[in-house]
């Protein structure tokens, strides 16, 4: 067994049972308010019913002794407000329970999602695709990473902007100042755009490849790139009201064009934007066959799908017994990790070990 099969392993019973185990907190409290809500709603209706036989009773008794009757509403008055004033008695501590079990999920949900976000930023399994989505208009900005690996499941990363210096003030000048573009070439005379003044609205990268627009929103102009990290060349369309020009075809611009300046500003755009991927970012989207299940916090699907894999029952059942040294994964370090969970163990074992 390899080093990052153990390493595999250990991330999915550390982490992935953590996420799991606070699951199965949430679902107890809430059970548990369900039951104390029940148990309340009894109570109102035995109140309710205990008022209902008194009222017969006294309607009864009136029938029979008509004088009584002066007193019927005074006595129903008082057996309301005795009544009330219990069921308050009794409820309080109830609903002060319920609102104390209602903070607890929700700490067990952010519990859980933030042990989740981490196991996931570990990128602890196969990554069949992923990609970066950047847009920016007037009111807001943000950077989504999109990834696509085996069991699977899809997650999105929203990545930490304010970790790019970049992103803080998104023109060109910010990734290298003074770039003169050619646009069109009469003979003799060549018009530039300084792309000083753009600033980008969108970007997508996958892979070494990255494709960006970059805007002067006020003359409705723009330039596209597509960049390809380590490629030597590059795509450039430039685009008015009226014209396209796609910069990269025309032999004539291409002469009056510094590729090496315009390489090395997008290289930077690249690398500046690939590298928030392995800083703190934000889990947003948990999907598994495109169910959504991190608003619900479903993370026990997850945790079956992958322990009843072929692979992992192999790698579980390699290991050994017991292991004197406390950082070497052993099947009873995996059999106390599923003791953590407080449900299904039995079957979990059985999953694991047949």
């Amino acid at each position: 067994m390899n080093e990052n099969d153990l390493n595999e392993l250990k991330n999915i019973f550390s982490y992935l049972v953590d996420s799991f185990s606070y699951e199965v907190e949430r679902d107890t409290k809430s059970t548990h308010i369900e039951e104390i809500t029940q148990t309340l709603e009894n109570d109102k209706k035995s109140i309710e019913l205990m008022k209902s036989k008194i009222k017969e009773e006294i309607d009864h008794f009136v029938t029979n002794y008509k004088d009584f009757g002066v007193y019927e509403d005074h006595i129903m008055e008082s057996i309301n407000t005795y009544a009330d004033q219990f069921f308050t008695r009794n409820s309080h501590q109830a609903l002060s329970e319920i609102a104390d079990l209602k903070s607890g999920m929700e700490k067990d949900v952010e519990n859980g999602t933030r042990i989740m976000e981490a196991f996931l930023s570990l990128n602890p399994f196969t990554i069949l695709n992923s990609d970066i989505k950047i847009t920016i208009d007037e009111n807001s900005s943000e950077i989504r990473e999109s990834i696509n690996s085996s069991y699977g499941l899809s997650y999105v990363f929203l990545l930490n902007q304010m970790e790019s210096q970049f992103m803080a003030n998104p023109f060109f000048a910010s990734l290298y100042n003074g770039i003169r573009v050619p646009v069109s070439v009469d003979g003799d005379d060549v018009t530039y755009e300084s792309l000083d003044g753009y600033h980008m609205v969108s970007g997508y990268i996958k892979g070494n490849k990255l494709e960006c627009r970059f805007i002067r929103s006020r003359e409705q102009k723009s330039f596209y790139f597509i960049f390809e990290k380590g490629a030597s060349v590059m795509d450039i369309q430039f685009e008015n009201s009226d014209i396209t020009v796609k910069i990269t075809e025309s032999p004539e611009l291409l002469r009056h064009i510094d590729l090496k300046i315009l390489t090395d500003a997008l290289e930077k755009l690249f690398n500046e934007i690939t590298e928030l991927e392995k800083k703190k970012k934000k889990l947003v989207s948990l999907k598994m066959d495109n169910v959504e299940l991190l608003n619900t916090m479903e993370f026990e699907k997850i945790f079956y799908r992958i322990i009843e894999s072929d692979s992992i029952k192999s790698l579980v059942q390699a290991l050994p017994e017991i292991s004197e040294n406390p950082d070497e994964l052993s099947k009873e370090f995996i059999t106390q990790r599923i003791h953590t969970i407080g449900k299904d163990q039995d079957y979990i074992m059985s999953i694991l070990f047949g």
